[in-house]
């Protein structure tokens, strides 16, 4: 039924100055239980009464308006009014408590409002609305006819600008007290009294107030009596006796800040200028240009006079060298030890393979039981974090005090639709039919249900987390808790009242109808006002979990306002605080996600995003499988090319079954098993020691072990390839000294890479982060054994194939041979090594590499390119982007995605006290309170500190302070704590029958405090509790429930906040609180995030001052602390493993310090050169990069120990010479072997779906292969023609003048090193192989002489030219052709 309104009178200022009078008194209008209309006093003001003193509220106006309490006590206000000013007051002294001069301030203003004597001189009535009658409610002031409905209140600038600044810089929570009673950001003095003066019924504001200003300097003396200017208190005064001024971070930021100090200079450091530019970049230009002086300078000595060979001159014109000193005689001794071992070794196997054999095979034997034992750790924190680590020592104290944080459970709605034009909830997710298809969601969850082991059904109310309680629902944040988690509530209806328009004189008419979206009103009643115990519309907004919902838990937003939310979250909370509990959970959240899935296939409306605890793992696994096809294929072509290219590919004979007798297919693939049988070994005995992988990092290990292994196969079949070309034929029964050739000229270099390798290896697994640990580990024995199995098995197995080849025997079909083997030997000379990569190199690159101009110009670049790099290097981050652990399409992505782009919260930390300290004390109270009389540097007052500072500390939100609640609770003036009279050891809970709770039956428990009762009421002593009381009823406090009467109780926030000894005492406690909105696809936020809370845990650990220990705990530090000193760690690694590798290489290369040096500086190029392509694509340092990093020393390792083997075994005599030389053969092998074995089976994986394996395995691994090829065979050949090392091919080599010369080395020698060798008569170098059982009988056949010469004078370094001969490449025949006839 329609209602008119009755009258609407609006009044003008009605003033009597200097009279007392009241224009308002008694409550006329019920609004809410909590909420009265004042009366009006009609047109005649009447008169103040005496406040009777008997009254309980006349206690509670002494408290908190003492100063209108003077003299007959008359005031405006009636006892029922004063009862509901004094709890108003009360509720804003939690928010601006924390000042006691700012409250009292307030209270004033609003003491004034209400019960000033002298109200009618500054307040006005502006609308007054006629009284309705309610049942059981009796105006008090008789005469009124309406109550009061919009007054103004005159107020003088001097204190209301006064009050404004003593409450501007109050906290609350770690934030501006005045962010929550004010309508904008910054807060400013007019905006926070429209605040407080906007009627609220929600917030129990009855009436509403407009606020005048007045400034007495511009208004007349006689009217001044027209506004409200009683005395203000500064924030730095005292505002009554007894009370505290307010602390320092209350009033004065500036000095506060420099009272803090939080940062101790160990997060961040000082960055060196001059005049604006860099230090690092003037250093680096300074040493370019010195670098390039230095160049030009070496180039033209280099160039004007070569020392090697003016000493070659003087050699050949009769004049003796020098006798070698005792460096380059242990050198040489060292060079020839190595050697004849090598042979030694390598003609046994020829004569007795299969004891080699089986001597491989009992080391196989040995290992590979081990693999019994071996397991992969699936944790990711395992992965990522050592347990010896910082993080994990604190995680462990963390969880054995307070238990494993809770697991979380996500889902993301996003709405396809746009924003709203119009509504209080205008954005896209604020439709009906989305939050009912959120209920239904809810409720399938809750449905979810599974089977453990043992048939148990497992339900979300078996495993979920109760805050409250037991009596209580699960804690799930979701916008479902502001309807109870009942779906009928969106159909709920409510009918307008009947309102007339402010802005309009004439009377507007309302309809009583109802409307439809009296839902979306409650939400956003609830948005404002999360904790509202009742809103318009009827309904709680308080969860069924017993707490509020805040908004930026449960809503996403991308504006500034979570009335424009485009998406809503719903967090479930699992506990795992035990084993079983966390395989009840996983057991559980393997069904939530299948449900999710199944959602997400049907779910039209909605865009739905989930993830659960175990998400992370179960994709890392599941990734790793689709990925299967890619590795295989990977390793597939690296078998293949390995398996065929090994081998030489011909006819003989017109026979096609000849074609195999050259090949290595079956060598090329058993040798490929053999690298993965070193890995299997190396697996084995770590894990007989306990000592287990990261998960994945074997598949890595076996690559780096097989590409490594590849090298030394390729150099062992290749140089046997390239001496069979400069020896004569060679019979099967000269096999031993075929192996063993090849194996002294092969086994130095490989024991002298390997061990290089080894050592880089090891070195790394030095580091405590366990992908890098355990891959360095498990590769440095994998590459020891691979070479023990290299000189075993696989040496047997090259004696067998080269057995079978010198008989001509085809692989795979042995009844088959050729009869004209010498004929095959000298076709075979002719194809393998006329190939087009070695002719290229032996004619193309290695002389204009060693061109003048082109080493200059090289030089240049090189040091202009590593100038360049060192300056891109110091630019590196460090960290990893989560979401490229999985592929685009996995939801983990989509849903990480989303929480970046909408989700406005960080992850939780925890700031731990660990140590028993004197709790009970109010001097260590006060270290950590935040009350006034608190330290002003307390524990409690710097997390405010910090926590208000979000942009230096990355803290953000509330901080939840216990021992702050735990005061409150048990205070004197506190409803919660109480005991029973009758047993005053008996607690009394709020929450317990309200018929128990009056004074009568309990009472406050300090009543029963003995020991602080005998103290004076001015002692701080009388207002904490005694030993025996605060540990008595801590308990009570962490078992309490919060409700509406006591919001201290702190079961909900604190249970698991504190761990008790065995004596009851406090032997943990912990602080929490929030990061700020972290970014996951930038990880350098967490880990500013951990640097900036370990600050704020180092100042925190100063304040108390104590023999406790402070540390900032968080689920995701262990993940993140390995970035915090990843750079020092892998610096220092790259350092000792320069040195390790330039003593290795020096010594096993016989004293050769020119050539390690040469070899260092390319390791330290390489270095440079690869974290500068790092920066360039973006690929930041981390566990992944700092693995190919390590990977990068063994890989240049094996390259470059080759080179300086080639470089000092040349038989040239200039440095130039010997270079090219080496360029010449050893670079052909190793670009056709590993360098394209490597970067083959890597491009591959560049079809990869997940973009770890692209970015790390992919660009990443084929960055490191180029720029370690580039440095072996081009920038090394290049600074060893500048100035290498004579070696031990090119001079007298023996350490005794009676030496024999078997130290020579046995490389393959080039065309320079044949000419100059017959020039001094080729006849008369020593052979090490015996061919007069073949000259002979060709010697005494008709036409032998001719056949006889091609055999000798066949050289694969001249090109082909046509020829009736099958080898055309021939030596001066007048060299040798008399000499033959002759015999």
């Amino acid at each position: 039924m329609k209602q008119l309104l009755i009258f609407c009178l609006l009044f003008g200022s009605i003033f009597h100055h200097g009279d007392a009078g009241c224009i308002m008194r008694g409550l006329c209008q019920k609004h809410t239980e909590n909420a009265y209309g004042p009366c009006v006093t009609n047109d005649t003001n009447v008169e103040p009464t005496a406040f009777d003193k008997t009254h309980p509220a006349y206690e509670k106006m002494v408290e908190f308006c003492p100063h209108l309490l003077t003299g007959d006590n008359k005031l405006c206000c009636t006892p029922s009014q004063a009862e509901g000013l004094t709890k108003q007051i009360a509720q804003a002294r939690h928010i601006l408590g924390r000042c006691p001069s700012c409250f009292d301030n307030f209270a004033k203003l609003w003491c004034e409002f209400t019960c000033s004597p002298n109200q009618q001189d500054f307040v006005s009535i502006s609308e007054m609305k006629p009284i309705e009658k309610k049942e059981g409610f009796t105006p008090e002031y008789q005469p009124a006819e309406a109550y009061v409905n919009t007054v103004e209140y005159r107020l003088s600038t001097d204190f209301a600008e006064g009050m404004f600044s003593s409450c501007k810089d109050v906290t609350f929570g770690g934030q501006p007290a005045l962010r929550v009673m004010c309508t904008s950001t910054p807060c400013t003095l007019t905006n926070w009294l429209e605040f407080i003066g906007t009627q609220n019924l929600d917030l129990n504001i009855p009436i509403h107030t407009k606020f005048l200003l007045y400034d007495p300097i511009k208004t007349p003396p006689s009217d001044r009596s027209t506004y409200m200017n009683v005395n203000f208190t500064g924030c730095d005064k005292s505002a009554r006796v007894g009370w505290p001024a307010c602390s320092t971070s209350e009033c004065n930021k500036e000095e506060y800040a420099n009272l803090i100090d939080l940062d101790d200079g160990k997060t961040s450091g000082q960055t060196c200028n001059v005049h604006g530019i860099a230090c690092l970049n003037i250093f680096v230009m300074l040493a370019f240009i010195g670098s390039l002086a230095v160049l030009l300078c070496v180039g033209f000595v280099f160039t004007s006079y070569d020392e090697d060979y003016t000493n070659l001159r003087q050699t050949q014109s009769g004049e003796e060298s020098p006798k070698r000193n005792r460096i380059k005689r242990t050198g040489a001794w060292i060079h020839n030890f190595m050697e004849n071992n090598a042979r030694d070794i390598g003609m046994m196997a020829g004569r007795n393979p299969k004891s080699h054999f089986f001597i491989g095979c009992a080391v196989l034997i040995f290992c590979l039981p081990g693999m019994i034992y071996h397991k992969e750790s699936t944790n990711v924190v395992d992965m990522w974090s050592s347990p010896r680590s910082r993080a994990r020592q604190e995680e462990m104290v963390f969880n054995a005090n307070f238990g494993r944080p809770q697991r979380y459970q996500q889902i993301m709605l996003l709405s396809h639709r746009d924003f709203q034009s119009s509504g209080k909830l205008y954005g896209p997710v604020f439709h009906k039919d989305i939050f009912e298809e959120l209920f239904d969601i809810l409720n399938a969850i809750k449905n979810i249900s599974t089977q453990d082991s043992d048939g148990r059904t497992i339900t979300l109310d078996d495993v979920c987390y109760r805050p409250m309680g037991p009596g209580y629902d699960c804690l799930i944040m979701s916008p479902t808790n502001y309807f109870q988690g009942n779906k009928e509530h969106l159909d709920m209806k409510s009918n307008k009242e009947e309102t007339v328009s402010e802005d309009d004189d004439a009377f507007d008419y309302f309809s009583s109808e109802a409307t439809t979206d009296e839902w979306m009103n409650h939400m956003a009643a609830c948005i404002d006002q999360p904790m509202s115990q009742k809103t318009k519309s009827g309904l709680s907004c308080m969860g069924t979990y017993g707490g509020p919902s805040a908004p930026n838990m449960v809503f996403g937003k991308n504006s500034t306002n979570h009335q424009a939310a485009n998406s809503i979250m719903m967090t479930i909370l699992v506990t795992q605080r035990t084993e079983p509990e966390i395989q009840k959970a996983e057991l559980w959240e393997k069904e939530f996600l299948k449900f999710c899935k199944e959602y997400r296939e049907k779910s039209p409306k909605v865009i739905f995003s989930f993830m659960a605890e175990r998400s992370i793992t179960d994709e890392i696994e599941n990734d790793a499988k689709d990925e299967i096809v890619t590795v295989v294929i990977a390793l597939a072509f690296l078998i293949g090319y390995v398996t065929f290219s090994l081998g030489r590919y011909f006819v003989c004979e017109n026979q096609l079954w000849s074609i195999l007798v050259h090949s290595r297919i079956c060598l090329g693939m058993l040798s490929v098993i053999i690298n993965l049988l070193s890995s299997f070994c190396s697996w084995g005995i770590f894990s007989m020691f306990g000592i287990h992988p990261v998960k994945n990092a074997l598949v890595v290990q076996f690559f780096v072990v097989t590409l490594l292994g590849v090298c030394r196969t390729f150099m062992v079949v290749k140089y046997y390839a390239q001496q069979r070309v400069s020896m004569p034929y060679m019979s099967p029964d000269q096999c031993p000294e075929i192996v063993g050739m090849v194996m002294a000229g092969t086994m130095p270099a490989m024991f002298s890479s390997s061990l290089g390798c080894a050592f880089s290896f090891f070195i790394g697994g030095f580091t405590d982060l366990p992908a890098i640990r355990t891959f360095c580990l498990y590769a440095g024995l994998a590459v020891l054994i691979d070479v023990v199995l290299h000189c075993t098995i696989f040496l047997a197995l090259f004696v067998w194939d080269t057995q079978r080849e010198l008989n001509g025997k085809p692989e795979f079909f042995f009844p088959y041979q050729i009869k004209d083997l010498l004929g095959a030997y000298l076709i075979g000379r002719q194809r393998a090594t006329d190939t087009f990569m070695t002719q290229f190199f032996h004619f193309q690159v290695a002389p204009f590499l060693m061109h003048r101009m082109t080493r200059i110009i090289t030089g240049i670049i090189f040091i202009a390119s590593f100038i360049t790099t060192v300056i891109l290097s110091s630019k590196i981050s460090v960290g990893f982007d989560q979401s490229m652990a999985f592929t685009e399409k996995s939801y983990i992505s989509t849903h990480f995605r989303y929480l970046d782009k909408f989700f406005d919260v960080g992850p939780p930390v925890f700031f731990t006290v660990d140590g028993e300290l004197d709790w009970h004390r109010p001097d260590v109270q006060n270290k950590f309170c935040t009350f006034p009389g608190c330290s002003d540097t307390s524990f409690g007052n710097i997390m405010n500190y910090a926590v208000g500072h979000t942009e230096q500390t990355y803290l953000s939100g509330e901080m939840y302070n216990w021992i702050d609640n735990y005061l409150e609770w048990i205070s004197r003036k506190s409803p919660c704590c109480k005991v029973y009279v009758h047993d005053p050891n008996t607690f009394c809970s709020t929450n317990r029958n309200k018929s128990a709770l009056d004074d009568k039956a309990c009472r406050t428990c300090m009543d029963f405090d003995y020991v602080a009762n005998s103290y004076p009421k001015s002692s701080i002593m009388y207002h904490r509790p005694s030993i025996e009381v605060f540990y008595r009823h801590l308990r009570h406090f962490l078992e309490d429930t919060p409700n509406s009467e006591c919001v201290f109780g702190g079961r909900a926030s604190f249970k698991d906040a504190i761990s008790f000894t065995s004596r009851g005492r406090i032997q943990a406690s912990q602080f929490m609180t929030f990061h700020k909105k972290l970014s996951i696809s930038n990880s350098s936020d967490f880990i500013k995030a951990m640097d900036t809370a370990r600050m704020v845990s180092r100042r925190l650990e100063r304040s108390i001052d104590d023999t406790a220990h402070v540390f900032a705990y968080s689920k995701i530090f262990p993940f993140y602390e390995q970035y915090s000193t990843i750079m020092p760690i892998l610096t220092t690694q790259l350092f000792i493993t320069v040195v390790g590798v330039f003593g290795i290489i020096c010594v096993t290369l016989g004293i050769d310090v020119k050539g390690a040096a040469c070899a260092v500086i390319c390791q330290v190029s390489n270095y440079f050169h690869i974290v500068a392509f790092m920066y360039i694509f973006n690929i930041p340092v981390n566990a992944l990069s700092a693995t190919n990093l390590v990977m990068s020393s063994g890989i240049l390792i094996e390259f470059s120990v080759n080179v300086l083997k080639g470089y000092a075994c040349s038989l040239r005599q200039r440095a130039k010479d010997r270079a090219e030389s080496t360029v010449g053969s050893i670079g052909p092998i190793i670009l056709s072997g590993p360098v394209v074995t490597m970067a083959g089976s890597t491009m591959f994986l560049s079809g990869a779906h997940l973009q770890i394996i692209t970015v790390y395995f992919f660009k990443l691994f084929l960055i490191t292969i180029v720029s370690s090829a580039v440095h072996a065979l081009i920038i090394l050949p290049i600074l060893l023609a500048f100035g290498g090392s004579r070696g031990h091919g090119s001079s007298e080599t023996s350490t005794n003048d009676n030496d024999e010369q078997h130290d020579a080395c046995v490389l393959s020698p080039t065309a320079e090193s044949h000419i100059s060798n017959v020039e001094e008569g080729i006849l008369n170098r020593p052979s090490l192989l015996d061919a007069s059982h073949i000259l002979d009988p060709l010697l005494k056949a008709e036409g032998g002489i001719d056949k006889a010469i091609d055999i000798i004078t066949i050289d694969r370094s001249y090109p082909s030219t046509p020829s009736s001969l099958p080898c055309t490449s021939r030596m001066p025949r007048a060299h040798i052709e008399p000499d033959l006839r002759s015999l």
